[in-house]
């Protein structure tokens, strides 16, 4: 899964790249606003008092890059869905590890892109709680096929700077935007203003269910798209999050 060549060199300037990402979209929607430049630092710096002590807990190593995290998203995918990666019931089936196996993991992500070290895949899996290793280690089974940016003890940086830059760039285009689009980014919320905090998990459940299928199918139709030589293309998509504000304080 080495993608690039990271070091702390690198990591220091891909960082300031990242972050200007996320905070350039702000500053123009917040400067449009009124918002002055003394009042934007002044908000940086304290926010940064309040949360300076916090535990360093991004990780930047090369298996959690971006397109390591598009690579694993096909795997899984691909698991879940694939009548040659299910059994008759529609559902993963649990793959043979040894490597010469047709059927088995290695062969699995072969098919989704031979460079792919099937080794490294299944540790970053696993690190994600996304896959199990079975008694004796002989096979392998899908969890869930969703492959997510944030674990218990770490998250993902640049997978997570990068939803966060999506998010303010949909925003910024629809604020500024010069002329009427047919399809323009689209921002589209269901919410209430007052539900009891304790059915979020309930909801959560909810939006899995229903939000997958969405979800593949856009993945369908994005497959069905030729791809273009790199460089030449565009990155487009579309996200599905779940919020809960602040819960209110019960007196």
């Amino acid at each position: 899964m080495n993608w690039r060549h990271d070091s702390t060199v690198t990591n220091v300037s891909l960082l300031a790249d990242w972050v200007y990402g996320v905070i350039r979209p702000i500053v123009r929607i917040m400067m449009s606003a009124g918002v002055s430049e003394a009042s934007l630092l002044d908000s940086v710096k304290r926010a940064s008092r309040e949360h300076g002590a916090d535990t360093k807990k991004g990780h930047l190593g090369s298996g959690s890059r971006y397109e390591s995290h598009l690579a694993l998203g096909k795997v899984t995918a691909a698991w879940a869905r694939s009548c040659a990666w299910t059994d008759e019931a529609g559902q993963p089936r649990e793959l043979a590890l040894r490597k010469d196996d047709p059927e088995g993991f290695a062969a699995l992500v072969r098919s989704i892109d031979p460079r792919l070290e099937s080794t490294a895949v299944l540790k970053e899996l696993q690190s994600m709680n996304v896959v199990r290793l079975l008694a004796g280690a002989i096979a392998v089974r899908l969890l869930r096929p969703a492959v997510v940016n944030t674990g218990e003890d770490s998250f993902s940086v640049e997978p997570v700077l990068r939803d966060l830059q999506r998010f303010a760039e949909t925003q910024e285009r629809q604020v500024f935007r010069d002329r009427p689009m047919a399809c323009p980014q689209m921002q589209m919320t269901a919410a209430r203003l007052s539900i009891d905090p304790a059915k979020f998990d309930d909801f959560c459940r909810f939006v899995t269910r229903s939000g997958q299928m969405l979800l593949d199918s856009a993945d369908d139709r994005l497959n069905s798209y030729r791809e273009v030589p790199e460089g030449t293309g565009a990155n487009y998509g579309v996200g599905l999050f779940v919020f809960l504000e602040n819960e209110p304080s019960v007196e």
